[in-house]
């Protein structure tokens, strides 16, 4: 990657963190946690001790803040981090069952309007069907929270989208982009790395100079054919995929998945139509 590509990539982040109010100082702080843990995990694999002194001679990072990062919280990170993709997960789940299981579905196979509780069809039941151990409210909630779901004027629940995505500013959607680049970033990493037939799939379908009114077709097509591929490939996963116990659950198996990603060059967010980016 040239200097250039780098400084755009790093401008994007930058832009995306001061929305937040991330200051160059904090995320400093997560870039040196990061490549603390990540020259541990080096060491490891190379069979050498990590003590303070090689992290930082390999870091450039002071042996004090090494000694001051590794002993801090982070490494109740993974377990947070397994809890939230479990909830996550079910979320996913909950939704489509909504669109697609017959007894959630009207004549028309379109999602019913379901009150929270009583006789069946109810969300109550949808949520027990769906999610496993995960209370109906904290779902209602969350479903609520990132617009999946809606309340019609008699107080029945309506299913507005078919995916669970976040976004805005809060700290769920900043911890939902962390997940999301990581994997992206994962992937990418190990390509570099491993031999052809290792390789995890990585290809992609862009145009660089595509009409501003063709990108409102382009989500739509997105919204459309990658949501029933996605679908499909879920229907699989939960077919193979064994029952967890609970969110603390111990996970012997392996997270692997799919990710689809609209990608728009936000410098030329501004050209677009109304109500496309």
């Amino acid at each position: 990657m040239s200097q250039a590509d780098q400084s755009c990539a790093l401008e994007f982040l930058a832009k995306a963190l001061l929305r937040h109010g991330v200051t160059a100082h904090e995320f400093a702080r997560w870039a040196d946690a990061a490549f603390v843990r990540a020259a541990v995990d080096l060491l490891k694999a190379q069979g050498t001790d990590p003590s303070f002194s090689r992290i930082s001679a390999i870091t450039g990072i002071h042996r004090h803040a090494v000694s001051a990062i590794l002993g801090g919280s982070a490494g109740n990170r993974p377990a947070e981090a397994s809890s939230k993709e479990y909830q996550r997960h079910r979320l996913a789940r909950v939704l489509s069952g909504w669109f697609e299981d017959p007894s959630f579905t009207d004549a028309e196979g379109r999602p019913m309007a379901l009150p929270m509780d009583g006789p069946a069809p109810c969300f109550s039941d949808l949520v027990r069907a769906y999610s496993g151990d995960i209370y109906p409210g904290i779902i209602l909630d969350e479903l609520l929270r990132v617009g999946a779901v809606q309340r019609a004027s008699d107080g029945r629940l309506l299913a507005i989208s078919r995916r669970y995505t976040t976004g805005g500013v809060d700290e769920a959607a900043v911890s939902h982009a962390d997940v999301v680049v990581a994997d992206i970033l994962r992937t990418i990493a190990h390509n570099m790395e491993a031999p052809p037939s290792e390789r995890f799939f990585e290809d992609s379908a862009i145009a660089v100079n595509l009409p501003p009114d063709a990108v409102a077709r382009l989500a739509r097509i997105l919204e459309r054919r990658a949501t029933a591929f996605l679908d499909d490939l879920e229907g699989w996963l939960a077919s193979v995929e064994p029952e967890p116990e609970g969110p603390g659950g111990a996970a012997a198996g392996i997270r692997a998945g799919v990710r689809v990603v609209m990608v728009v060059d936000p410098k030329q967010a501004d050209e677009l139509p109304d109500g496309s980016g």
